[in-house]
This record gives structure tokens, C-alpha cells and sequence, in this order.
């Protein structure tokens, strides 16, 4: 074979160089065919016909370069070269021949100037032969591969073949095609399609380079694709309108992309050539509810029909057309459909073929949907990111789910996709009901301020409060006596049940006789951060409705025109410290806590004695608080963790620190406090909790500050992985301080789902759930 000067790669052949440049070491544009050949195999005359039909087809004689970052190719000299591997003698000869398979797709081809391809006969034994062919993307795609085969087989069979045309043709076709109305055309339609294109991808957790990917397969059986077509609609169109409502439901938009492989050969001479035409290109689908499944059906067949037409612009132009400010990826799940050619029978021998490609670094999941040329069902085969698919989120339950909505959409072509189930009848019933069996038993009759007060009787000695700095101890009998004074006066400034008190003060002793003392009022407290700018006060006491502002140390000076009362929580008051006649109960309002407004005014959120009893009752249940434990206030009131902080430890027996107010943005002041006072219970919102886990492990010798820890909440945020691992590492595994993390709604009472973070430092944790639990009353302010 002759030599030629080097020449411009493809367009579409530069898509491909220009992605595994990115990362040449990945086998991700690996392709390859197996034909496995039982009876009496002639090798030396298989071997020949391999050797001729690699020798018919230039593509297997590419070699490439890259000249001033210009990729380039030529057809160069020499003979094509197989291997011939015998495995007869192994245990198991079959396996041995499949594990060389697997083993070679993970070997990376390489693109330079030697072959781009590999070529192999592996013996089972006498009677068993497997011709095997790899190539990278480049040089020839699954069209190609068949072809291949398919001339084999004619060698072997003695039927002389014309000769294959070159490859090489494709580039002076191509330079026709980009000089046409037609190019411009195409141009122009995907520009308009993808206009204002904001297509929902799937968050990856590895880097681009270091993307692994495994493969799921399931099957849709025969009568479903008979059915299909009796419709008169095509398998492709009805299996990806299930993959595209699947993902609108699952990324939560009506509108998804699904790049789509195509053909893109032109006239029978391409149709001939072993070589690299495959092109993958967008199809924009509306999947919204209020379409039934045969409209989605249609839209996506006269979707691809439409890119049939426009197959031959590459993907890199459509990227480049796109406005400078759009994402460069319009999708992360591709769906292709083979139908393969039945191969030429070969009298004696019984012919099974297989081929896979693998999933491309930028796919989250690769689809191809196969059906055998002797027609059957279909086989769907998933090759999914281990990134984005894994134990949280199994590609198995994707494939059920997918084809549940395939077979149902079948029984209900014309209902609503929303209508459409994609769970089994036991998997709904064991998701609205196995993780929502929360119901249990808790003193739904009591208050807040009941519960402490029975546990002040039973242990008045007990220290209940451990101020920071000069601060003295606060017993529990103590607090109870201050709060029951305090509350006597806001009686006698007019505060009855229901009322609101607003409680505008720094952390200390005083906010938690002030809060306890507005309840035993009978009133709400309403906390109202005393950093905050004066025309946010005057707004809460305002919209609240406040009665009387409880003010203490380092409370900034009301804003004029407010028409509360105000009273100092830390001035002795001249009542008697005895219990006060109850003047509120359980469905009374415990507090009024205010979103932060960032989407528009700030609410009230109204919650109950009862549901904050509920909800106290819970975490007691789940992580009882014992009279050793110390639990660490460093919420501001005004957010919704501080109800547990403030309450939780009160009824179980335990103590509460109180670190000086600004130590809750200080991971060293904090650690001082937790060491100081052997704090074994507290709280973080992740944006604080990375800086207090980076202090830990940049000053290890810090690290027996916090070993009285068993208990780290987190909420507030997303919880990021690298936090788990980290806390792991440094604080816990096992016999270690364990870490929750909680999410909720202010208007569900702070949290209605948990998740124990595994703790084993040698597992790394991948992605952290919001967890599982019961959903609480919610009553909206204003």
C-alpha cells in the first residue's frame, strides 16, 4: 500500500482528537467487535482472510500527528499485522478468551505513527476461535466494524469482493458539503434550536480525565416492540421519550437534550467504508406533564427526523456557533439505536458476535438501544458514570424505572406523562410508606417551658447553664426561679397567651431566662438578632405585633416609633419565683421565628408547643442527652437550630455552654470554648464547619481539645463529602464523635430528615443524603 502525503483530519474526526487529547491515557474511545466462530475453524486460512480484509480497507492503515496543534493523517506503507493468541490449554478456555477481551478494551490506543488499531485470533480449542478487532474512535466507528467482520467472512467464504473505497474520499465530500446552501442551512437550524438552550446535566464528582464508567443492561421483550410498531411509531422515538421523561422528572424541568448518534454516511460509497462517520448531535426535548406519551413520541421522532436531515454538521460547529456566555455541553445522555445486519451464515460453523464502546468522559450515561437482525425484543444497554450512578443513586433503579414507564406508557399512550408510573406497585408502597413510618408516641400534652420545669424539680442542683469567661455556673432551680419572676412581670405588663414578646439580646444566662419566661407568660418569643440593621427591628416588632421588646446587655437602642414595651431580662425583678398558673398549652404558640427574606419580605413562621415538643422528643429518642453531656449555644437566636440548642438539653437533664457572644465565626474561639467546658454536643452549618475541621487538621497537637465531642450536627447547607471524610479523619470512626446531618424547613420546625454519616475513614464518602424521617405542622406569619 502506498504511502500519501499527510492530510486534515474529518470534522468529525476532530471532535474525537480534539476530546481524547484531553486525556490520551483513558480508553474512552476504545470501540471494539468480536465474532466468536465455533466448528471446525480453518485458523491459517481465518488468519488470511483477517490479513486481506484489514488490507482491503484503508482506514487500518491511518496513521496520525499533530503539525502547529493541526491533527493530520495519512495511509501509510505496509502490510496489516494480526496476532494469534492460543488459549486451548488454559482451565477454562472461553473465560480465558473473554478475560483478554476485557482486558484489552482497557488498554488505551494511541494516536501517533503507528497503527491506531489491534487485530487477534484467540483459540479456545480445536473447535472454537474468536476473531477479535479494536480500533480507536478515530479511525472507524461500529458501522465500520461490521463492515469489517462482514468482509472477513466473504474471504473466508472464497466470494471474491469489490474493492473498499478509501476513506480519504470522505474529505473532498466534506469540502463539498461545507461550500452549500445545505451547510448553511444546518448551520442556522442549530443555532435557532439551541437559542437560550439551558440544558440540566447531572453533577460530577470526578474530574474530567479520571471518569470511570461501568454497564447495565435490561430488556424490553418482543410483544412490547410489536406493539411499538403496530402504533406506527419507531422503537428509537419510544424508548428515548422515556429516557427524556425520566430525566425531565429526575433534574425536575420540562425541557431536556439527548445528544443522539447518527448514521451520517452519504451514498453507497460511505456506505462501504471502514472509517470514522458517526456523528452526535442535540435533540432538544419538551417533556412537561401535561403532555400525553404519544405526543412526547411524536415530537422526539419528528425531532430526529429533523436531524437526519442536518446529520452531516459536526457537533464542534454546532459548540462553536453557540453564544460566548452558553455552556459548552448541551448534554450528558446520549441514546443511540442499532439494528445489526444479520452477518452471511458460513456452512459448518455457528457464529455469535459482540462489541461494545465505552461511555465518553463527558457522559453521565450512554444508551444504545439494540435489536437483533432476527428481530426479538430489545436490549437496552446502559454505560453509566461511576461518578453519578452509584449505591444513592443505583443505574439499576434508573433501568426499572425507565422501563416502567415504557411498558405503562404502552397501556396509556394517551394519558398524561405526569400519569405515567415509573416505581413498581411495591417499591411506591415501600417509598410513601417504609421510610414515612415515623409516627411514635411523644407527650404531645406538655409545653416547652412544662418539660423544663419538671426537670428543674427533679434536679434543682444540677448546673444547668456554664457561662463563658467570668461568668458563675447556673443550677437549674436557679434559672427556673429567675424565669418564673420574669415572667410574673410580663404578666403584669399585660402578656397573655398568644401574645408575642420580642427577645432582642446577646447570647448569655439572660436570653434563656427571657425566652423560658416569655413562654411561661403564656406568650411567643419572637427572637430578634440584635446585629441586625435597625430598619429590619423595626419591621419585626412591627409585622410581629410584638407587646414588649425583653432587652438585655449589648442590646442596641429601639428605633423610634416602637410601639412595644420594653423590659430589661437581666434586672431582678420584684415577683415571686413559685410556678405561675398555667397560662398556655400545647397548641399555643411557642415562638414566631422570621425567614431571612432574601427572596422578598420576610414571614413569620408560627410554630406550636406541641410541634417543638415533637420535634425535641424525636432527637431525645435518636440521640438521647444524658446529665454528662454539655451541648454548645452558638446558633443566633434568630435561626431555626437555635429552638433545639435552647430547649433539648433542658429536658433531658443536661448542661448548656454559652460561649461569648462573635465566637460562632471564630473556629478557635470555638474550640477553646468546646475544650473549656468538655462540650460533647453541637452544631454547624458546613461554611463554618470546613474552617473548624482545616484548624483540627493544620494544628494536630488542637485535636484533644475536642475529644469530649460524640455528637456534630450540620444543617443549614449542603453538607459537602470531602467534610465527612475529613471529620472521619480527624474526629471520628469508630469509638469516634459521630456526624448527622439534618435539613429542614423553618416552617416544618427546623428539620424533618436525617442522615447518620457512615464513619469509617476507609470508606470516603461520595455524596451526602438529606436522609429520611417525618414531616412536622407548618402554620405561615404574615
Amino acid at each position: 500500500m502506498k504511502s500519501t502525503e499527510w492530510s486534515p483530519l474529518t470534522a468529525c474526526q476532530r471532535d474525537i482528537w480534539a476530546a481524547h487529547a484531553l486525556a490520551p491515557e483513558r480508553p474512552q474511545f476504545n470501540l471494539f467487535m468480536a465474532s466468536r466462530l465455533e466448528g471446525p475453524v480453518d485458523v491459517e486460512r481465518l488468519t488470511a482472510s483477517v490479513l486481506a480484509a484489514a488490507g482491503q480497507h484503508d482506514a487500518f492503515a491511518l496513521r496520525f500527528t499533530e503539525r502547529d496543534g493541526v491533527p493530520l493523517q495519512r495511509v501509510a506503507d505496509g502490510a496489516p499485522s494480526v496476532r494469534v493468541l492460543d488459549f486451548s490449554a488454559e482451565a477454562d478456555p472461553r473465560a480465558r478468551c473473554e478475560a483478554w477481551i476485557a482486558d484489552s478494551q482497557d488498554r488505551p490506543v494511541a494516536l501517533g505513527d503507528g497503527p491506531a488499531y489491534e487485530l487477534a485470533l484467540l483459540r479456545e480449542g480445536p473447535a472454537a476461535v474468536h476473531v477479535y478487532v479494536k480500533v480507536h474512535h478515530v479511525l472507524a466507528d461500529a458501522w465500520g466494524l461490521n463492515l469489517f467482520l462482514e468482509r472477513v467472512r466473504a474471504e473466508y467464504a472464497g466470494e471474491p469482493q469489490p474493492a473498499a473505497p478509501s476513506f480519504l474520499a470522505a474529505l473532498a465530500d466534506e469540502e463539498a458539503y461545507r461550500g452549500s446552501a445545505q451547510h448553511a442551512a444546518d448551520r442556522e437550524h442549530f443555532r435557532a434550536a439551541a437559542a437560550g438552550a439551558a440544558p440540566p446535566l447531572f453533577a460530577r464528582r470526578a474530574p474530567s480525565g479520571a471518569r470511570d464508567s461501568a454497564r447495565h443492561s435490561f430488556a424490553l421483550p418482543a410483544r412490547a416492540v410489536e406493539r411499538i410498531r403496530e402504533r406506527g411509531e419507531s422503537p428509537f422515538a419510544f424508548v428515548a421519550a422515556a429516557f427524556a421523561a425520566y430525566l425531565s422528572r429526575v433534574h425536575l424541568v420540562d425541557d431536556v437534550v439527548l445528544g443522539v448518534p447518527l448514521f451520517n454516511r452519504r451514498g453507497p460509497a460511505q456506505r462501504r467504508t471502514v472509517g470514522h462517520f458517526a456523528n452526535t448531535l442535540p435533540l432538544p426535548v419538551h417533556a412537561g406533564g401535561d403532555l400525553t406519551y404519544a405526543e412526547l413520541v411524536a415530537a422526539v421522532q419528528a425531532g430526529a427526523r429533523t436531524l437526519q436531515r442536518a446529520e452531516r454538521l459536526p457537533l464542534g460547529e454546532v459548540l462553536a456557533d453557540l453564544p460566548a456566555d452558553a455552556p459548552r455541553t448541551l448534554f450528558d445522555v446520549t441514546v443511540s439505536y442499532v439494528q445489526a445486519p444479520r452477518p452471511r451464515p458460513l456452512p459448518g460453523l455457528r457464529e455469535e458476535v459482540t462489541g461494545a464502546t465505552r461511555a465518553h468522559d463527558h457522559d453521565a450515561l450512554a444508551v444504545a438501544i439494540s435489536e437483533p437482525a432476527d428481530g426479538g425484543g430489545l436490549l437496552v444497554s446502559l454505560d453509566y458514570a461511576l461518578d453519578v450512578f452509584d449505591a444513592d443513586f443505583p443505574v439499576a433503579a434508573l433501568a426499572r424505572h425507565v422501563r416502567n414507564l415504557v411498558l405503562n406508557a404502552l397501556d396509556a399512550p394517551d394519558a398524561p406523562l405526569a400519569q405515567l408510573a415509573m416505581l413498581d406497585p411495591a417499591e411506591r408502597t415501600d417509598l410513601l410508606e417504609g421510610p414515612n413510618r415515623t409516627a411514635a408516641d411523644y407527650p404531645a400534652d406538655r409545653t416547652l417551658h412544662g418539660l423544663f420545669a419538671e426537670q428543674a424539680a427533679r434536679t434543682p442542683d444540677r448546673v444547668a447553664l456554664l457561662p463563658d469567661g467570668d461568668g458563675a455556673p447556673v443550677g437549674y432551680a436557679e434559672l427556673d426561679a429567675r424565669a418564673n419572676r420574669l415572667a410574673r412581670a410580663l404578666r403584669a405588663d399585660g402578656v397573655g397567651t398568644g401574645d408575642r414578646v420580642a427577645v432582642l439580646q446577646r447570647r448569655g444566662p439572660a436570653l434563656l431566662v427571657a425566652v423560658l419566661a416569655v413562654l411561661k407568660a403564656g406568650g411567643a418569643y419572637v427572637p430578634v438578632d440584635p446585629g441586625y440593621p435597625a430598619e429590619r427591628i423595626r419591621f419585626l416588632l412591627a409585622d410581629s405585633g410584638a407587646k414588649v421588646v425583653l432587652t438585655g446587655p449589648g442590646a442596641p437602642e429601639l428605633p423610634p416609633g416602637t410601639a412595644a414595651s420594653v423590659r430589661r431580662s437581666d434586672e431582678p425583678a420584684d415577683f415571686p419565683a413559685d410556678p405561675l398558673p398555667a397560662a398556655a398549652g400545647p397548641d399555643d404558640l411557642a415562638y414566631v421565628l422570621y425567614t431571612s427574606g432574601s427572596t422578598g419580605q420576610p414571614k413569620g413562621v408560627q410554630v406550636e408547643h406541641r410541634s417543638v415538643v415533637n420535634r425535641l422528643h424525636w432527637m431525645q429518642r435518636r440521640y438521647p442527652l444524658g446529665e454528662g453531656d454539655v451541648l454548645l449555644q452558638k446558633t443566633p437566636v434568630s435561626f431555626d437550630v437555635s429552638v433545639w440548642e435552647l430547649f433539648w438539653w433542658g429536658i433531658a437533664g443536661a448542661r448548656l455552654a454559652l460561649p461569648a457572644p462573635g465566637a460562632e465565626k471564630d473556629p478557635r474561639a470555638l474550640l477553646e470554648a468546646v475544650a473549656r467546658q468538655r462540650v460533647s454536643v453541637l452544631h454547624f452549618v458546613p461554611s463554618m464547619f470546613g474552617p473548624f475541621l482545616e484548624l483540627l487538621e493544620g494544628k494536630p497537637e488542637l485535636r484533644e481539645d475536642a475529644a469530649a465531642l460524640r455528637l456534630v450536627f450540620c444543617s443549614g447547607e449542603a453538607l459537602p463529602p470531602e467534610q465527612v471524610n475529613r471529620f472521619n479523619r480527624l474526629l471520628g470512626g469508630p469509638g469516634g464523635a459521630r456526624l448527622v446531618n439534618l435539613y429542614g424547613p423553618t416552617e416544618a420546625t427546623v428539620d424533618v430528615s436525617f442522615h447518620d454519616c457512615p464513619d469509617d475513614p476507609a470508606q470516603p464518602v461520595r455524596r451526602v443524603p438529606v436522609g429520611r424521617g417525618g414531616g412536622q405542622r407548618r402554620r405561615l406569619w404574615g
